[in-house]
């Protein structure tokens, strides 16, 4: 998810994005900063007076058919059925609302970057003190989870482990909101190199040895952060920035020719899609800067690869060169993606807003047709606080801080400086 950190000077890119087709049915472009904080405003809203809960992508586990499900392939049946299945099945399965620290984590740094506005800044404390309580004690002390069991294709992690996803939109928005104290970040840095790097890169688990780009990325990046934002005991400074640049290394030397990054290594993990890149994208770019590494000729060219190959028009692709698939999480990283390249220079702040445009009917509390979600796919998937409305607010706020009419990127709540 969305790096805080300022870009390095804008790459001299095409700046005029792809060809621009508005969407059938799509409402009106935002015409300017105003009208993007008011969608923020509602957005939050809907999702706050839910309490940030309600039904996520891969919850099909968490109901008590789960129980029965003792073997890989039954469990991803069961996940997928639920994610997939235009009926929402989770009444018929038991399966209840969830609140998720990756939500409100999300939320809190996106509602950071508004911290100039009262309003903003309480709901940025409030969200980013939620999330700093769901900080884990124990043997994995200091990292964060997922509420749920997930069967992937490639690993299975139950909810009783971290993985480095949770943790970092989890640590980013607390420590964007200044909600964790130095005992807690010591823990969190600690808990990072302990459980969650294995000598050479970030692993997305504390089992799991499969390299995944934008779950090493994002653990450069964190581990980058950290080095930078308390006294650290005796030499985790250093091991913390060592570990950071060696997996800057194994992520760069693992972009393709045409600038793309395949989600992991390894023959089932070959296929390249939108939010994916988007996080690659974003979390090297943050590492980059805070590692003083000069990244900016892998950025131009997975931009422009990201640019040409994850958007029809207006309309982000799921997977490159694929056909349009309607998904929350990647429409938004498609909104957040538009923002930061239009920061750079590499598009048209136009750009963004016709994006924006193209997707923002389907999010509950934003559009305009009846139905979440629209006349077609899974209604739930888009009521999704995780996956759809927290992504979304982080979209929202990062495109008003780029807008002509905006006011530029509002330092976070309490941001911690280095430590004497």
């Amino acid at each position: 998810m969305p790096s805080r950190t300022t870009p390095t000077v804008p790459s001299p890119q095409d700046r005029s994005g792809p060809h621009r087709r508005t969407a059938e049915g799509s409402p009106r472009e935002p015409r300017d900063a105003m009208d993007v904080l008011a969608l923020a405003d509602r957005l939050f809203r809907w999702a706050d007076a839910r309490d940030w809960a309600g039904p996520d992508p891969y919850d099909g586990l968490t109901g008590p058919a789960a129980r029965l499900a003792v073997h890989r392939v039954l469990r991803q049946a069961i996940l997928q059925a639920v994610k997939r299945s235009r009926v929402d099945l989770r009444g018929i399965l038991g399966i209840r609302p969830l609140r998720t620290a990756t939500a409100t984590g999300t939320a809190a740094g996106a509602c950071a970057r508004l911290s100039a506005h009262p309003v903003w800044q309480e709901r940025a404390l409030r969200l980013g003190l939620s999330t700093a309580a769901e900080q884990m004690s124990g043997r994995y002390a200091g990292l964060w989870r997922y509420e749920f069991d997930v069967q992937t294709r490639w690993a299975y992690y139950p909810a009783s482990v971290p993985n480095l996803v949770a943790t970092t939109f989890c640590a980013d928005g607390c420590l964007d909101t200044g909600t964790l104290g130095p005992e807690a970040v010591r823990s969190l840095a600690h808990g990072l190199l302990e459980h969650l790097h294995n000598g050479a890169f970030f692993t997305y688990t504390p089992t799991s040895g499969v390299l995944v780009h934008n779950a090493n990325l994002m653990g450069a990046a964190l581990a980058a952060r950290l080095a930078r934002t308390v006294a650290l005991p005796d030499g985790l400074e250093d091991r913390l920035t060592d570990a950071a640049r060696g997996a800057v290394e194994v992520s760069l030397a693992g972009q393709r020719p045409d600038g793309s990054w395949p989600y992991g290594r390894g023959p089932r993990l070959d296929w390249v899609d939108g939010f994916h890149t988007g996080y690659v994208l974003l979390r090297l770019e943050q590492a980059g800067t805070l590692l003083d590494l000069d990244v900016r000729g892998p950025l131009e060219r997975g931009t422009g690869h990201y640019l040409r190959h994850l958007f029809d028009g207006p309309l982000p692709r799921y997977f490159a060169d694929g056909r349009t698939r309607r998904d929350p999480n990647n429409d938004a990283t498609a909104v957040r993606m538009a923002a930061w390249a239009a920061g750079h220079g590499f598009v048209g702040a136009g750009f963004a807003r016709s994006v924006l445009s193209a997707v923002v009917d389907r999010y509950p509390g934003l559009g305009t047709q009846p139905r979440a979600g629209g006349s077609h796919g899974n209604r739930a998937l888009w009521e999704s606080p995780r996956w759809s409305a927290a992504p979304m607010l982080d979209a929202l706020t990062a495109l008003h801080a780029v807008l002509p009419d905006g006011r530029g990127p509002a330092a976070p709540v309490g941001q911690r400086t280095p430590a004497a």
